[in-house]
């Protein structure tokens, strides 16, 4: 037992601190045990522990965030839209960008809640569920969905190629943008949505490939998805200004 008292509050704050956002997560006079009265499954337990003791992921992962600050603060302005402009664009490769953007909206709209906060369920999903579970699995999905569009089926096509030609032809915000989608914690997690495997634990999502394992939480999947749905924004803005080829 720690100082505290509050083993399972000191683990999630030491985790949370690691792989989530600023003020993410337990605070610091937050007894969580006397809350949950109990322990979190051995399951959990054990998924946070082994992701705080894995070095290389917790090094991927901060290296993902400082790359994703930086591309962050580049969106803000035009440079990556001007950027874009410039690079020919296939006949229907507005329509490709455009699908993936307006589905990317469906899956964040998985994730709506009533006046009470509540998650508001599709119909025909009027199930017995846990309040709590009913959450997370709302919360989760949506974030599985918009990633596995925007890293899958966004980042292999006609969206790929034009950051790439646009790094090429010396886009400074292009290359950044590339950098992110390439870095590994980004490839890991695409490499588990398409074919790997995947799963949730009580502080978020587990991503599983062949080289083991990385952890994020919600809060900063969510700001992933934040800018990387911006980025499929700014380029079907582009595609409606730039030239286009047969």
């Amino acid at each position: 037992m720690t100082e505290s008292g509050d083993d399972i509050g000191d683990l999630l704050r030491r985790f949370y601190s690691t792989f989530g956002m600023p003020n993410e997560g337990p605070t610091e006079d937050l007894n969580v045990e006397a809350i949950i009265g109990g322990s979190l499954p051995d399951a959990d337990l054990n998924v946070l522990r082994t992701a705080l003791a894995d070095e290389i992921a917790c090094r991927q992962l901060r290296d993902c965030r400082d790359v994703l600050d930086d591309v962050a603060t580049r969106l803000t302005g035009d440079e990556f839209l001007q950027e874009l402009c410039g690079i020919p664009m296939p006949d229907r490769g507005l329509e490709q960008l455009s699908s993936g953007v307006f589905w990317f909206a469906l899956a964040s709209s998985l994730d709506s809640r009533d006046a009470d906060g509540l998650p508001v369920l599709p119909p025909g999903l009027d199930m017995d569920i846990p309040l709590p579970v009913r959450v997370q699995l709302t919360m989760y999905g949506s974030l599985v969905l918009r990633l596995y569009i925007a890293l899958v089926y966004m980042r292999e096509g006609l969206l790929a190629d034009l950051i790439r030609e646009s790094s090429r032809a010396g886009g400074r915000c292009s290359s950044r943008v590339e950098k992110l989608l390439n870095c590994d914690f980004v490839r890991r997690v695409r490499n588990a949505l398409s074919h790997g495997t995947f799963s949730t634990c009580a502080a978020g999502i587990v991503f599983q490939d062949d080289r083991g394992s990385v952890v994020a939480t919600p809060g900063f999947l969510n700001w992933l998805c934040t800018w990387l749905n911006l980025i499929q924004l700014q380029a079907m803005s582009a595609g409606t200004r730039s030239p286009h080829v047969a």
